[in-house]
């Protein structure tokens, strides 16, 4: 892994610094992978696009604590990757780029940036590199996290996993399920599985499941970190430098796992009180955890009732006209170098 990993560091230096990227680019533009229903490259595996297409960042943290249970993109490499966007894209406003989406009218190389569940490093750390370089972003909230300064059910994992000091968790959860933290690498896995079983669970089940882990963790109950999110008059300023702001359901729950009344509340509810407070109408909304099998065909009904015009996934790939509108896809720029960055963003581009 290691060695591929510098091939891939030198190749992409190569790239970037040789003028090819500029090439690679050009090509990428006029022309994507050719594949088969399910997804395989077919002969002759290239084919010329019909339109262009948007591509659509999401982070998360932005901060230099370099935490190894819940990372961050540190706030450097985020202000590199900004200051590149800026000179060799055209970042648009989500609003603006679904329009285009659907006019059909997509300029080359435009891509989106949006931030998840409302972060105080948003405002600390982020926005004054958005403000800097005059990029517009979206903010998606988890709004009871805003409201009542506490934290989201996930973070309260992360705490409990970057608290604990023990070294294994032996029969957890329905399937008796065994882990030995034996180093950080072990532990994040167990993290993983414990997030994707969580993640399958009812509400109650799953809350019920995080105070266990708490207790079993043998971190306290408590939570020092009240400072994690976002505040309304953060928010605020935010919105009059130019930055939008989205839904991300008022607790953060897997919508696909809620009866239909429960996702009402969870669609509905959460853009009054961001309306309320923001006094501007919010059309925009991110499912929470965004795989394919976290929202369903009633969840789509229900924004488009709610007044939404798009919804945001974390399925990876890029966006193009004629797409569904409620199944926008993202990706997660991990790369910490620019010429790794800059590559993975015209390998989307043409293979996603």
């Amino acid at each position: 892994m290691i060695l591929k990993r510098k091939l891939v560091d030198l190749v992409a230096l190569f790239i970037f610094y040789s003028g090819v990227l500029t090439i690679l680019n050009r090509f990428v533009n006029r022309f994507k992978a050719k594949r088969a229903p399910l997804g395989r490259l077919v002969f002759p595996f290239i084919k010329t696009r019909r339109f262009a297409n948007l591509q659509v960042l999401v982070y998360h943290r932005v901060n230099d604590e370099r935490d190894a249970v819940f990372p961050a993109i540190p706030t450097s490499v985020f202000a590199q990757q900004i200051e590149f966007l800026r000179r060799n894209f055209n970042v648009c406003s989500l609003s603006d780029a679904v329009g285009m989406l659907q006019d059909r009218k997509l300029p080359d190389n435009t891509i989106v940036v949006t931030l998840d569940d409302g972060y105080a490093d948003n405002f600390t750390k982020a926005f004054p590199i958005l403000r800097k370089h005059s990029i517009p972003a979206t903010i998606f909230l988890a709004i009871d996290a805003i409201n009542a300064r506490r934290p989201l059910w996930h973070d309260r994992v992360f705490r409990a996993f970057r608290k604990t000091r023990v070294d294994s968790l032996v029969d957890f959860g329905e399937c008796r399920r065994r882990y030995s933290f034996r180093n950080e690498v072990d532990k994040r896995h167990a993290q993983q599985d414990i997030l994707e079983l969580f993640w399958t669970l009812p509400e109650d089940a799953r809350d019920y499941w995080v105070d266990q882990l708490m207790i079993r963790l043998e971190v306290s109950a408590g939570f020092e970190a009240h400072d994690l999110m976002l505040t309304w008059d953060q928010i605020r300023m935010m919105q009059e430098a130019g930055l939008a702001f989205g839904s991300h359901t008022m607790t953060h729950p897997i919508l696909s796992r809620l009866s239909h009344g429960r996702q009402s509340e969870e669609i509905f509810e959460s853009k009054r009180v961001l309306e309320e407070q923001l006094g501007v109408p919010v059309k925009s909304f991110a499912y929470p955890v965004g795989r394919k099998q976290d929202f369903n065909a009633s969840t789509k009904r229900l924004l488009k009732e709610a007044g939404y015009s798009c919804a945001l996934t974390t399925i990876f790939g890029v966006n193009e006209c004629g797409q569904d509108l409620f199944e926008l896809r993202r990706a997660t720029p991990w790369e910490e170098e620019i010429p790794r960055f800059a590559l993975k963003l015209n390998y989307y581009k043409g293979f996603a």
